[in-house]
C-alpha cells in the first residue's frame, strides 16, 4: 500500500512551528489558552494558500502537551491542556477546498512542563509514558478522521542519539494509534534529529523519513531513498530557527536563488521538501519570510 503517493506528488509544502514558547510580533506574551482564542487563523491560511504549498504541517504539541482544540481524553489525564476553540479544524477547514493537506507534528514528552510528565510517569516508567501517548494520539486520530493526511513525530531517537529515549515506543502500535481515525495517513518517526541520515531504526513502520536539516545539503538518490527505504522528504527551518522564540523578525537564512535550485533538484531526484516557518504568536508569517515564499511560488517552486 503505497500512502505517500499524495505526498511525492505534491513534492512542496508548509512546515509550522506555533508553540507555547512562540512570541507575539509586539507586546507581552499570551497564555496558551488566549494564544488559541486569538490566533488570526484567515490571515494564516491566506499566507499558506498564497505560497503555493501543497501540504501544511501544524504543530499540535511541542514543548508542551497542551493542544488547540478541545480533546476530552486529554483533559481526562490532566487539566489546562486544551482550547475551547478547535483551531486544527478552523484551519483544515480553510485549506480543504483549495487541495492543501493537513498534517501535523506530534509530541508527547511537555519536556516545558510537569504536569504532564508528572501524571504519565515519564521518567519513572517510560512504558507507562509510552502508552498515555498511544492513548491521546489515537483520540486524536479519531476525533479528526481523514481530516488529517500525515503525522511527523518528534523525539524518538534511536541508541546514542539525545539519550535513545525513542526506545520506550512499540512503533507499530504507535502508528496504527495515528491511523486509528484514517488508515491512509502517512507518518514518520524523528529516529535522529539532524544528525546525518542513514538510520534502519524502525523502518517498515514509518511511511517517509523525518528528514530533519539545517543547510541544504542533503539530496534523494530516488523516491524511496529516505531512511529504511522510506520516501525521501527534507524538513528544514528557513527563517528562524524552529520557533520564534527569540527577539528579532523571522528572516531568511537562504537566499532565493539556493532554495529554488534545491528544491528543484530534491523533487527531480523523488523527493518531498517542507519549508518550516516560525509565525508570530498571532498566527502571521513574517513579511520578509512570506517575500521569499511569494517569489518561490512565482518562480515555479510548487510546478
Amino acid at each position: 500500500m503505497d500512502r505517500t503517493k499524495w505526498f511525492y506528488e505534491a513534492g512542496y509544502g508548509i512546515f509550522c512551528h506555533w508553540t507555547t514558547k512562540t512570541l507575539p510580533k509586539n507586546g507581552e506574551k499570551k497564555t496558551h489558552e488566549r494564544a488559541v482564542l486569538d490566533f488570526d487563523v484567515d490571515t494564516f491560511t491566506q499566507q499558506i494558500i498564497d505560497t503555493g504549498a501543497r501540504f501544511l504541517c501544524f504543530t499540535i504539541t511541542h514543548s508542551e502537551m497542551k493542544v488547540p482544540f478541545p480533546l476530552k481524553e486529554l483533559d481526562d489525564i490532566v487539566e489546562g491542556y486544551t482550547s475551547k476553540r478547535d483551531l486544527l479544524l478552523e484551519i483544515y477547514e480553510r485549506l480543504s477546498p483549495h487541495g492543501i493537506k493537513l498534517m501535523v507534528y506530534f509530541n508527547g514528552e511537555d519536556s516545558a512542563g510537569a504536569s504532564w510528565q508528572n501524571v504519565t510517569k515519564f521518567n519513572e516508567d517510560p512504558k507507562v509514558h509510552a502508552e498515555y501517548c498511544y492513548k491521546i494520539a489515537e483520540a486524536i486520530s479519531k476525533k479528526y478522521g481523514d481530516k488529517i493526511s500525515g503525522w511527523w513525530v518528534d523525539c524518538c531517537y534511536e541508541p546514542g542519539i539525545c539519550g535513545g529515549r525513542g526506545t520506550r515506543y512499540d512503533y507499530k502500535r504507535y502508528a496504527d494509534a495515528m491511523r486509528a481515525g484514517n488508515p491512509n495517513s502517512i507518518v514518520a518517526f524523528n529516529f535522529r534529529g539532524v544528525e546525518p541520515w542513514g538510520s534502519t531504526w524502525g523502518s517498515g513502520i514509518a511511511d517517509y523519513q523525518a528528514g530533519e536539516e539545517n543547510d541544504l545539503t542533503f539530496y534523494p538518490n530516488g523516491r524511496f531513498s529516505g531512511e529504511g527505504g522510506l520516501q525521501w522528504f527534507a524538513l528544514c527551518w528557513m527563517d528562524k530557527y524552529w520557533v520564534h522564540e527569540t527577539e528579532g523578525d523571522p528572516v531568511p537564512v537562504h537566499s532565493n536563488e539556493k532554495v529554488l535550485e534545491y528544491v528543484k533538484k530534491v523533487k527531480k531526484g523523488g523527493g518531498v521538501f517542507a519549508y518550516n516557518v516560525a509565525p508570530y504568536q498571532e498566527g502571521h508569517i513574517s513579511e520578509k519570510t512570506m517575500e521569499q515564499l511569494l517569489w518561490l511560488k512565482n518562480n515555479g517552486i510548487a510546478d
